[in-house]
């Protein structure tokens, strides 16, 4: 995809010295980055600085703290623990340290990376990042198309050819998908009722 400069004008004043590029169109609304990724907004590095964390962990923050509150459920009273389930979940744990990337990293990355034109490139608001990830998933089968070249380099797969890289992550969105039903078996209904998990269950019914 050939990237052009974005003359319009956006909602928000740029600093000078800063070029906006339009870098994609997805359901008629277009989406654009900085011309230069080292002139990433301290707001926005700050939240890819978050999101590094998450590749390292290859799990979002939100399916880790799920984890470890199922994990709680079940040692809640120690003469009854399920040590079956338990083992299960570490296990599945476990198998996320042989992942490359979970797929939900990939859309955090690409919700912080690129902006519509009535957002302001120079801040973030994780609320509207979820609302674009909800849009970019809709009737979405390619989901190597968000890595485009900054979000490939920012998430060293620069290395996977495209076709590749959307059937790997059509598995992975698999196992994920399983690891949370299993997690979500041991969460309470009111655990249920909290950010993490309505982020998660949000990420489930659109998978």
């Amino acid at each position: 995809m050939k990237l052009k400069l974005f003359h319009k004008k956006l909602k928000y004043k740029l600093l000078q010295g800063h070029q906006v590029i339009e870098a994609f169109t997805h359901k008629g609304v277009k989406y654009f980055e900085l011309q230069d990724i080292l002139e990433i907004p301290c707001q926005r590095a700050f939240a890819i600085r978050d999101i590094f964390e998450e590749l390292q962990m290859r799990c979002t923050r939100e399916f880790l703290q799920a984890h470890c509150t199922a994990v709680n459920n079940i040692l809640i009273n120690p003469k009854s623990i399920n040590i079956p389930e338990l083992a299960k979940l570490n296990m599945q744990l476990q198998e996320r340290l042989d992942l490359i990337i979970d797929t939900e990293i990939i859309y955090k990355l690409s919700a912080v990376y690129y902006f519509t034109e009535n957002e302001n490139p120079y801040n973030f608001n994780w609320k509207y990042g979820y609302e674009k990830i909800v849009q970019w998933k809709k009737n979405d089968d390619k989901l190597a198309f968000f890595l485009l070249p900054p979000v490939k380099k920012l998430a060293n797969l620069s290395i996977l050819l495209e076709d590749d890289l959307n059937n790997y992550l059509r598995v992975v969105r698999k196992i994920t998908q399983k690891h949370l039903a299993d997690i979500f078996t041991n969460l309470s209904e009111n655990d249920k009722k909290k950010d993490f998990a309505q982020i998660l269950m949000s990420q489930m019914q659109q998978e």
